[in-house]
C-alpha cells in the first residue's frame, strides 16, 4: 500500500491549507495522487518527521497531565532515572495524538500565522522531513545560541559544570529500516559551542580543511529505540527545570520566561513501499545530508 504524505504536520504551516493539521484525520492517510509523485526511498531508507513545540507558560502546569497519556515504559529504568537526573524524559505514543498536545500544535499554527516573528525566541518551532539511510547521522538543532555564554550543569558520572560559549544544541539521529514497517532510531543529545577552528582532514589521498567547533557527547542519555509507523516519539524536559534540560529543552522568551519545548518525532514511511506528494512535502525543509 502506498501512504500519502498530504497528512503531514508539515502543513500545519501552509498558508494555503488553513484548515490542514500535523495529525492524520483517520486511520490511514487519503491515497496518494498517482500523478503526483517523488522518487520512492530506497529499501533501505525510512522518513521521520520532526516538529518542535514550545509550550506556553500559563499550559506548563497540563503538561503532567499530558505525560500520564504518554508510555515512558518503552525507556529503561536505568536510562529513565539517567534522563530524570539530567532534567529529560521520554516516550512514545501509538496511535492518535492525545488532545492536549492536538491542541498545542493548532495553537503552534495559528500563533505562527498571526506573528511569526514573535512566536518563539530562541527556540524555532518549525516541522522538518528527515529521509534517512541507515548510514546517516541527522542533526535536529533545539535551540541555538550564536553569541551568548551561559553556564550549564549536567550529571555524567557526578555532578559538573562548564560556561559554554554560542552553544547550539541538538540531537543526533541514526535511523535503520526493519520489517513491517519498523525502523531502529538512536538519539544523542548533543551541543556544539565555542568558535570554529580549521582542521585537517586527509580523505582518498587528499588533504582539505573543516571549520569545526568543540562538542559535549552524552552518550550515557543515548536513545535507541524501536518504532513502528504512525509511531511518536515525545522527548521533553522534566516539571522542574534542572540540568541538562534546563537549557537543552527550554526557549527564553522576549519576556525573560523560559518556556518548556517538545521534540516530537513519527516515523511516517518505510523504505520499501512510500512515496511522497510533492503538494505537501515541498513546504518542509528537506535535509538529505548534513
Amino acid at each position: 500500500m502506498k501512504f500519502s504524505a498530504r497528512w503531514l504536520f508539515v502543513t500545519v504551516f501552509a498558508l494555503s491549507c488553513g484548515c490542514a493539521t500535523w495529525m492524520p484525520s483517520g486511520e490511514q492517510p487519503p491515497a496518494i495522487e498517482a500523478r503526483i509523485r517523488t522518487p520512492p526511498l530506497g529499501s533501505e531508507s525510512v522518513a521521520i518527521d520532526s516538529f518542535l513545540l514550545c509550550v506556553q507558560s500559563e499550559d506548563t502546569n497540563k503538561l503532567e497531565q499530558l505525560w500520564s497519556q504518554i508510555d515512558q515504559q518503552i525507556v529503561a529504568p536505568e536510562l529513565r532515572l539517567e534522563l530524570h537526573k539530567n532534567g529529560m524524559r521520554v516516550g512514545k505514543i501509538s496511535g492518535s495524538l492525545p488532545s492536549i498536545l492536538e491542541s498545542w500544535v493548532r495553537d503552534t499554527e495559528r500563533r505562527r500565522e498571526e506573528d511569526a516573528a514573535g512566536l518563539v525566541a530562541d527556540v524555532q518551532s518549525e516541522a522538518v522531513l528527515w529521509r534517512c539511510k541507515a548510514s546517516s547521522i541527522k542533526e535536529i538543532s533545539i535551540r541555538n545560541l550564536s553569541s551568548q555564554t551561559i553556564p550549564l550543569f549536567y550529571h555524567v558520572d557526578g555532578l559538573k559544570g562548564k560556561s559554554l560559549y554560542a552553544p547550539r544544541f541538538y540531537f543526533s539521529m541514526n535511523a535503520i529500516p526493519g520489517a513491517d514497517h519498523t525502523a531502529d532510531v538512536k538519539l544523542l543529545p548533543e551541543i556544539e559551542h565555542g568558535d570554529f577552528t580549521n582542521k585537517l582532514i586527509v580523505r582518498d589521498a587528499a588533504l582539505r580543511q573543516s571549520a569545526e567547533r568543540e562538542k559535549l557527547n552524552f552518550t550515557s542519555l543515548k536513545l535507541q529505540l524501536k518504532m513502528h509507523r504512525g509511531d511518536y516519539l515525545v522527548i521533553g524536559p522534566t516539571q522542574e527545570r534542572k540540568a541538562l534540560g534546563a537549557e537543552f529543552l527550554h526557549s527564553l522568551t522576549q519576556e525573560n520566561v523560559h518556556e518548556p519545548v517538545l521534540l516530537l518525532l513519527r516515523l511516517s514511511h518505510s523504505g520499501v513501499d512510500s512515496n511522497f506528494s510533492p503538494n505537501d512535502a515541498i513546504q518542509a525543509r528537506r535535509i538529505d545530508s548534513l
